[in-house]
């Protein structure tokens, strides 16, 4: 009988365990989901967008004002004169 008692006390043991496991791993995924938000939501203030402009980007269709301020945006590094585009990133970035 002390066998079969010490087996049942090592599945509770496990179980909670697994339990305690379980509540950290969905905690983990919340917090992981949390920053891939913050993530996209410095992409999309970095693009500088209004709203509109976003909107008409996801939906797939041509903006003229995306048009300009995606080649605004890629002008000044490849031209090497962009240090204001790239302050202004960071700038976003922190807020």
């Amino acid at each position: 009988m002390m066998k079969l008692e010490r087996i049942e006390s090592e599945i509770e043991k496990t179980k909670e365990a697994i339990s305690k496991q379980q509540a950290r791993l969905k905690e983990l995924e919340a917090q992981k989901t949390e920053v891939e938000n913050l993530q996209i939501v410095q992409m999309v203030r970095a693009l500088r967008m209004s709203p509109a402009e976003l909107s008409a980007f996801l939906n797939g269709k041509p903006s003229t004002g995306t048009a300009g301020s995606t080649a605004t945006a890629t002008k000044p590094a490849e031209t090497g004169t962009g240090n204001n585009f790239y302050k202004k990133q960071e700038d976003t970035e922190n807020d």
